[in-house]
C-alpha cells in the first residue's frame, strides 16, 4: 500500500489539526493507570495512562493508537508529569509555615554528681524524666512567606506548562517517525515493483540476446539496471527497519519491540492551501506556546524571590509557648546527713518574641543582588523563546509551502513518467524503441514514485510541524496539576 497521491491520500491542515485534538482529548478519557513507583514503593496515577493503552504485540497500529500508546509509555512525558506533581507538593511546603509549630521532646536518664560546699562534701544520684511541648506561632514576617507561596505557584504553573508542552512534542515525534515509516514502506513498494520489472526485462533481454535478436550491450544495460533495482530494494528494507525503530522509540517502546505497524486506511481530503497569513499564525503561536508561558512564569517566580530576599531585612515576630514535667528520683548526702526525694515539677511559659538580625556581612545584600539577575536572566530567557517561537512559525510555515510545492510536482511527475513509460514500451513491443529507452523510462517511473513517497511524508510533517510550532495541541482535559491557591 502506498501514500500516493493519485489514490486521494492528501491531507489538509485542518484535518490534521482536528485529528490531533480529537485524539488528545480520546487519549484524557477512561479510567487513570496506576504506575508502580519502584524507588518509593507505591502507586502513582499517570493521567495520560490508559488500560486501553498497554502494548499488545498482536495487535497493529495506526496512528491514532500509536499516539495513545506514545501517551502512555513514553518516559519523557511522565518524567514532566512527576515534575509538575513535586512543583505541586512545593507549593503545600511553602505554605506551611502559616500554620503554628508544635513539638514533643522527652528526655530520661540518670547522672550524679559531687558538690564541695562550706559545712562539707555533698554527692547526689538523680534519675529523672522529663516530657515536654513547644508551641510556635510566627504571626508577622512581613512577606516572607507569601513572597515564597507565590514563587513556588509561579513554578507550578511552569511546570504544567512545560508537562503540556512535553505532550505535544511526544504526539510529534510520533506523527514525524510514522509519517517516515509509511513513506519507507511505500518506497520499498515501488522498489519492489520496479526490481520485479528488470528482472523480467533482463530475461527478456536475455531471450532476445540467445535468439541473436538482441546486442550484448543491451544484455549489460539490463543487468545493470537489475543490479541497481537490488540494491534499491535493500536500502529501502533497510529505511524501513530504521524507520521502524525510531517510531518504536518515539511510543516509548525498545528499539526492538515487536510492533507492527498498519498504514491508515481513511481517505484524505484533496490539498489546500493555508487559509491563514504567517503573520496571523505567528500571533496564535505567541498566545498559546506553552514554553513560551512556561518562561513568563519563570520571571514571576524571580520576582517573588526576589521580594522574598527583600524581606529578610525585616523582623520576625511570633508567639512561643511551652509546657515541661519533670519527675525525678533524688538522693543526696552531706556530713553523714542521707536524704532521698521524689517529686514532680510542671513548668508552663508564654512568651511575644521578636527576632531583627541587623547585620550578617553583607549576605542579604548579596543575596538580593543574585535574584535580581536571576530576574533579569528569566527576562532575557523570555525573550529568546519569543524570538524562536516567530522563528519556529516562519520556517515551519514556508516548509510547508515547500513541501505542498513538492506533493504537486510529484504527482505531475509520477503522471508523465507514468505516460513516458506506456509510450515506451508500446514502443519497444512495435519494435520503435530500444531497450535503452525501455529501461530509461522505468527507472524514471520508478524515481517519481519513489519521490511521491518522499514528498507526501515530508508535506504531513510539515504539516504537523507548524501545529508544533503553534502550540495547537491541546493538552487533554484533566492531565494538569493546577496550581494551588491561598
Amino acid at each position: 500500500m502506498s501514500l500516493s497521491i493519485h489514490k486521494a491520500t492528501r491531507v489538509k491542515l485542518t484535518a490534521l489539526l482536528t485529528v490531533v485534538l480529537a485524539l488528545a482529548s480520546h487519549a484524557s478519557r477512561g479510567n487513570d493507570r496506576n504506575i508502580m513507583d519502584p524507588l518509593l514503593g507505591h502507586q502513582k496515577a499517570f493521567p495520560l495512562a490508559e488500560h486501553t493503552s498497554s502494548f499488545d504485540p498482536s495487535r497493529s497500529y495506526e496512528l491514532a493508537p500509536l499516539i495513545e500508546l506514545s501517551l502512555a509509555n513514553n518516559p519523557y512525558t511522565r518524567s514532566a508529569w512527576f515534575n509538575a506533581l513535586a512543583s505541586a507538593a512545593a507549593v503545600g511546603e511553602a505554605k506551611s509555615p502559616y500554620y503554628p509549630k508544635l513539638r514533643f521532646q522527652a528526655s530520661a536518664g540518670y547522672d550524679q554528681g559531687y558538690n564541695p560546699i562550706q559545712t562539707g562534701p555533698e554527692t547526689y544520684q538523680r534519675a529523672s524524666i522529663n516530657p515536654g511541648l513547644q508551641l510556635e506561632y510566627l504571626l508577622l514576617d512581613f512577606g516572607r512567606r507569601a513572597a515564597d507561596v507565590r514563587r513556588t505557584v509561579a513554578l507550578l504553573e511552569g511546570a504544567n506548562l512545560t508537562f503540556s508542552r512535553r505532550v505535544q512534542t511526544t504526539v510529534f515525534a510520533v506523527q514525524q517517525s510514522y509519517f517516515a515509516h509509511t513513506a519507507a514502506l511505500s518506497q520499498r513498494e515501488a522498489t519492489r515493483t520496479n526490481l520485479e520489472f528488470t528482472r523480467t526485462l533482463l530475461a527478456m533481454v536475455e531471450a532476445q540476446v540467445a535468439n541473436g535478436l538482441g546486442t550484448q550491450p543491451e544484455l549489460d544495460a539490463a543487468k545493470k539496471t537489475f543490479s541497481q533495482a537490488e540494491f534499491d530494494l535493500a536500502t529501502a528494507e533497510r529505511n524501513v527497519e530504521v524507520t521502524l525503530g525510531n517510531l518504536r522509540v518515539a511510543t516509548g517502546l525498545e528499539a526492538n519491540a515487536p510492533l507492527r505497524v498498519t498504514l491508515d486506511s481513511k481517505e484524505k481530503g484533496p490539498l489546500e492551501g493555508l487559509s491563514e497569513k504567517v503573520d496571523q499564525l505567528i500571533d496564535t503561536a505567541l498566545a498559546k506556546r506553552p514554553d513560551l508561558a512556561a518562561r513568563i512564569a519563570d520571571i514571576q517566580a524571580s520576582r517573588a524571590a526576589t521580594e522574598r530576599a527583600k524581606a529578610d531585612f525585616l523582623p520576625k515576630v511570633s508567639l512561643q509557648g511551652s509546657w515541661n514535667s519533670e519527675s525525678y528520683g533524688y538522693k543526696a548526702q552531706q556530713s553523714g546527713v542521707n536524704g532521698t526525694f521524689n517529686n514532680t515539677y510542671n513548668n508552663v511559659g508564654g512568651f511575644a518574641v521578636m527576632s531583627w538580625d541587623l547585620f550578617d556581612g553583607f549576605e542579604r545584600v548579596e543575596r538580593v543582588k543574585k535574584r535580581q539577575a536571576e530576574e533579569s536572566e528569566a527576562r532575557s530567557s523570555a525573550e529568546a523563546t519569543r524570538l524562536e517561537t516567530t522563528r519556529d512559525v516562519w520556517t515551519s510555515y514556508n516548509d510547508s509551502l515547500k513541501a505542498r510545492k513538492r506533493v504537486t510536482y510529484a504527482l505531475a511527475l509520477v503522471t508523465s513518467a507514468n505516460e513516458n513509460f506506456n509510450a515506451a514500451q508500446a514502443a519497444f513491443q512495435n519494435g520503435l524503441a530500444t531497450i535503452t529507452e525501455l529501461i530509461s523510462s522505468q527507472s524514471a517511473l520508478a524515481g517519481a514514485r519513489f519521490e511521491q513517497a518522499g514528498a507526501q511524508a515530508d508535506y504531513l510533517t510539515s504539516l504537523a510541524s507548524l501545529s508544533l510550532a503553534m502550540g495547537q495541541f491541546d493538552t487533554p482535559a484533566g492531565t494538569k496539576v493546577q496550581p494551588a491557591r491561598l
